[in-house]
């Protein structure tokens, strides 16, 4: 009989919120969003949770190109990611009706309705990708005005 003793070095780790941005095309304008802020280290070592839109969800707002955010000044910038970000890990189901803070200090109506969650109006389309340091919740519209 032949055992195997798992070694802590050699357990697959979960990736950091930055990697899987970076990784996954769905959010393409995010990281160029993300990148253009220069928040990819807080992205990896910060825990919290990203009410995340989709390239979809840009599009939806009619944003085809990150450059529309990007080329906004610097603290226009940082305050848009900002506005997706919640400063602490929340799971989908630990969501409650009411009004949410998010590190932008953007006071975000939070309803639910049966199992629908809705942040200003945007639904999660998709929900707890968990990451080594929070969740994604993938939102299916921008929630937030775009300032130029």
């Amino acid at each position: 009989m032949i055992s195997c003793k798992e070694d802590e070095g050699e357990l697959v780790k979960r990736k950091a919120m930055t990697d899987v941005i970076m990784e996954n095309p769905e959010f393409s304008m995010l990281k160029d969003i993300m990148q253009r802020a220069k928040k990819s280290d807080a992205f990896r070592s910060q825990n919290q949770t990203l009410l995340a839109p989709s390239n979809a969800a840009f599009n939806k707002a009619n944003i085809f190109s990150s450059s529309v955010i990007t080329s906004m000044p610097d603290t226009s910038v940082d305050e848009f990611l900002n506005s997706h970000v919640i400063k602490s890990v929340k799971k989908y189901s630990e969501f409650e009706a009411g009004s949410l803070a998010t590190a932008a200090k953007l006071k975000l109506g939070v309803t639910k309705k049966d199992s629908v969650i809705t942040f200003n109006g945007a639904k999660i389309s998709r929900k707890d990708i968990e990451t080594a340091n929070g969740y994604i919740q993938v939102l299916d519209s921008v929630y937030v005005k775009v300032i130029k």
